[in-house]
């Protein structure tokens, strides 16, 4: 799988990251399919207040509002546009999943999220401005794998 990051959500979750400081952030991510196992991420939604310095749970209700907004938005295309996964920051750990950040998707794909697969992206801002991401996939009845990230110049 590969999945593409363009500079504007970019910029829009650095600006985020460094409001937050060193509390954990996140929210869901919402996608546009752009080719057989291709992605780009179209928006995200971000929970500022939840997170404390080393742990994010996102509060569901506002995340699911911000998730029928964008199917609004793109006309109930399913096919296209949709859920893609979840996303928080690691302000002050490296950008790979904890144990518990794998037990949590692997229970969202498995268990009680009726999905059948789902993309973790996790963020930071080293010394304030660098941006550093990681991306692994989760699907049904399968071990997570490391996915491919692109920045990428922002669509019209």
């Amino acid at each position: 799988m590969q999945l593409q990051l363009p500079i504007d959500v970019l910029r829009r979750m650095r600006r985020h990251l460094l409001k937050s400081g060193s509390r954990e952030i996140g929210g869901i991510l919402m996608g546009e399919e752009i080719g057989d196992q291709e992605f780009q991420i179209v928006n995200f939604s971000v929970d500022t207040s939840s997170g404390t310095p080393s742990q994010f749970v996102r509060d569901a209700d506002q995340h699911d509002e911000a998730l029928s907004a964008f199917f609004e938005r793109t006309g109930g295309e399913y096919g296209r546009f949709n859920y893609l996964g979840e996303w928080h920051s690691h302000p002050s750990f490296s950008v790979h999943p904890s144990l518990q950040d794998m037990h949590a998707m692997q229970d969202l794909v498995d268990g009680y999220g009726g999905v059948d697969f789902a993309v973790l992206f996790i963020s930071r801002l080293r010394w304030y401005w660098r941006f550093e991401c990681s991306a692994h996939l989760f699907v049904r009845g399968h071990s997570p794998s490391v996915v491919s990230v692109t920045r990428v110049e922002s669509t019209p």
